[in-house]
């Protein structure tokens, strides 16, 4: 009899209903939630077979609908942890059991219990390890390679110098000396002007390096000969103290699993400058372990043509290498235009930093900054058919498509906005709005089941 599929047809639109409901209660709680997508009823009919002269009515589906690819409103704040993606992609987040996920919540704070960048679900965001930029290595289809930002890991942590960058203005109307040189190291040598910087060695420990600058040539228009400088470093540990000019400086240590300079000359460079521009032109370099020499033609444009010096450090592995491509020989005062030398020494991390590369910077409190980590972005095909976890997080499964993983701003992904997070993505009126309809069709369906409750009523009592 048709009355009880009406029965049934109200039924399932009251059930539908009350989905729809559910929903958007969910939605107008989360109203604040930050990164949180919202949820929607979609109804989809299902119909019996009928014949032309009889109807019996079906019934109503609900559907529930995560908008995962909607974009949230962006709020800017004053934490350097915030994070939000402008565009499409999610971060790459961890649970406490290990289990990998994604999520647009990017309000991140550290953990005091295990030193992790957490969000408000306590999910640990993950990133490449990429100790003072190096370059990391992405598995572009899984989250291998992936780890915890952690702050315990940055903590105290010594990082040695391996680049650096120096230039200066050395003066074109200083005349070039015929004695004794830097390069020389005895007490009768002499220089044209000096310069100090501080790096790190393995340990963090700092190293003074003194820098000698010695003026070797004058251009001669003649010949033609164009202006040399010398440059010679020394760790400034071992000047003799007894003099006034610091020489004869000692052996230093030894760096570690390399070989023992011959002489206390952690790097010796001869410049040759251009007469027209001033510019570094050429550059031979002697290697102070062995005292072979080669040189170079400089090219400030292309990068593979560099004016080097190549530092060995004390107790360091790996040498330090010092850009000094900028360099002018100008009639000018000598004037130190810019110093910056990478690595620290190891002191207590501050505070956190992100740019809107995704690169993490651990700031020390010496105001130091090291990067450790790069974020990456992850994205798949269909990102509202993932399954939607308590937590505010998402997994990606078989409907949604396979997990892709690149940094920010490359192959379609969003770009980060750092300082900020994206807002709950529910408009309030319109699930108000709802609210209203969807009670109202509740209302409906129920009269629809009482209307054919009294009619039943009314067969039933025919046999009176």
């Amino acid at each position: 009899m048709s009355l009880y599929n009406v029965l049934r047809t109200s039924t399932s639109g009251m059930e539908a209903q009350s989905f729809k409901l559910a929903t958007i209660g969910e939605n107008v709680a989360n109203t604040s939630t930050v990164g949180y997508k919202r949820v929607s009823t979609e109804f989809s009919s299902l119909i019996l077979d009928t014949a032309p002269s009889s109807y019996s009515s079906g019934a109503v589906q609900a559907d529930i609908r995560h908008h995962i690819s909607e974009q949230g409103t962006l709020s800017f704040t004053n934490s350097s942890t915030d994070i939000a993606i402008q565009g499409e992609g999610f971060f790459a987040v961890q649970d406490r059991q290990g289990d990998d996920y994604l999520t647009r919540s990017g309000s991140f704070v550290v953990d005091g219990e295990s030193g992790n960048l957490v969000n408000a679900g306590g999910f640990a965001l993950l990133g490449y390890p990429s100790v003072d930029g190096q370059d990391v290595a992405i598995t572009l289809n899984d989250t291998g390679g992936l780890e915890p930002i952690s702050l315990n890991y940055m903590n105290m942590r010594a990082t040695p110098s391996t680049a650096g960058e120096i230039t200066v203005n050395l003066d074109s109307r200083e005349t070039a000396l015929a004695g004794d040189l830097p390069s020389d190291n005895i007490a009768t040598s002499e220089f044209t002007t000096k310069t100090s910087v501080i790096a790190w060695d393995d340990l963090g420990a700092q190293v003074t390096l003194d820098i000698y600058w010695t003026k070797v040539t004058d251009y001669d228009p003649g010949g033609p000969t164009n202006p040399q400088w010398e440059v010679s470093v020394f760790d400034a540990s071992t000047e003799d103290t007894a003099v006034d000019n610091s020489f004869p400086y000692t052996n230093p240590n030894p760096p570690i699993g390399g070989a023992t300079p011959a002489n206390p000359i952690l790097a010796q460079a001869t410049l040759t400058f251009d007469q027209a521009s001033g510019q570094i032109s050429e550059i031979t370099q002697v290697v102070a372990a062995d005292g072979t020499t080669y040189s170079g033609v400089v090219d400030s444009a292309d990068p593979g043509m560099q004016a080097e010096l190549s530092i060995a450090l004390p107790n360091s592995t790996d040498p330090l290498t010092i850009n000094i491509t900028e360099t002018t020989q100008l009639a000018a005062e000598f004037t130190p235009l810019d110093v910056q030398v990478n690595g620290n020494d190891a002191n207590v991390v501050s505070d956190v930093k992100v740019d809107d590369e995704g690169r993490v910077f651990a700031v020390y409190k010496d105001g130091t900054e090291v990067e450790f980590y790069r974020l990456p972005i992850a994205r798949v095909v269909s990102p509202d058919q993932m399954s939607a976890i308590a937590g505010n997080v998402y997994k990606w499964n078989n409907e949604s498509g396979g997990l892709q993983i690149t940094l920010p701003g490359e192959a379609g992904n969003g770009d980060l906005i750092v300082s900020a997070v994206e807002q709950s993505n529910v408009e309030l009126s319109s699930e108000l709005t709802d609210m209203i309809i969807s009670q109202r069709a509740y209302t409906a369906n129920s009269k629809t089941f009482m209307t054919a409750n009294e009619m039943l009523d009314t067969l039933v009592n025919l046999k009176r």
